[in-house]
């Protein structure tokens, strides 16, 4: 595979986020909040507004998307980014791809000011959580149960940014 390139989406970039989105639902529906055929129905304006709240990031391997993350500033958070949306296509996983894509999302936490990220992962997911360890996220002992699944537990991670 080509060297892979990762870079940020805009609002014309609606479209790679939300097929990466939709790919991510259908390979992983009980890791992620969303609904695959209720997103599916999105309208192209919904699409965009979602690509230009907070920050979309994707990874290319010979310019095709094969990744995904995005960041947020959640109202109930206490101003800490929210990463949330990571997936990596399954024949791509294990060359770091996760970690770049939570790097960009970290350094735009940086840029807009905000000095802490944190990320929900599903209990039991343990190639994520892994990936989370070596970028310096911990448990904070929050947790709440899946809202699609109530017999999954999610808790969440989190680190300091300076």
């Amino acid at each position: 595979m080509d060297p892979v390139v990762i870079r940020r989406l805009g609002g014309e970039d609606w479209r790679t986020w939300r097929d990466l989105r939709l790919a991510a639902l259908a390979d992983a529906p009980g890791i992620f909040h969303g609904d695959l055929e209720e997103e599916r129905a999105y309208d192209e304006a919904r699409w965009r507004r979602w690509t230009e709240d907070g920050v979309k990031v994707a990874a290319f391997g010979a310019d095709v998307p094969v990744g995904v993350a995005a960041g947020r500033v959640p109202a109930d958070r206490a101003g800490a980014v929210e990463l949330f949306g990571m997936w990596v296509r399954p024949e791509v996983r294990g060359g770091r791809i996760a970690e770049r894509l939570a790097l960009e999302v970290t350094a735009w936490a940086r840029e807009t000011g905000r000095s802490r990220v944190e990320l929900w992962v599903v209990s039991g997911n343990d190639p994520a959580e892994r990936v989370y360890r070596r970028l310096g996220f911990r448990g904070t002992g929050e947790y709440q149960l899946h809202p699609r699944d109530p017999g999954l537990r999610k808790y969440v991670m989190a680190k300091g940014i300076g």
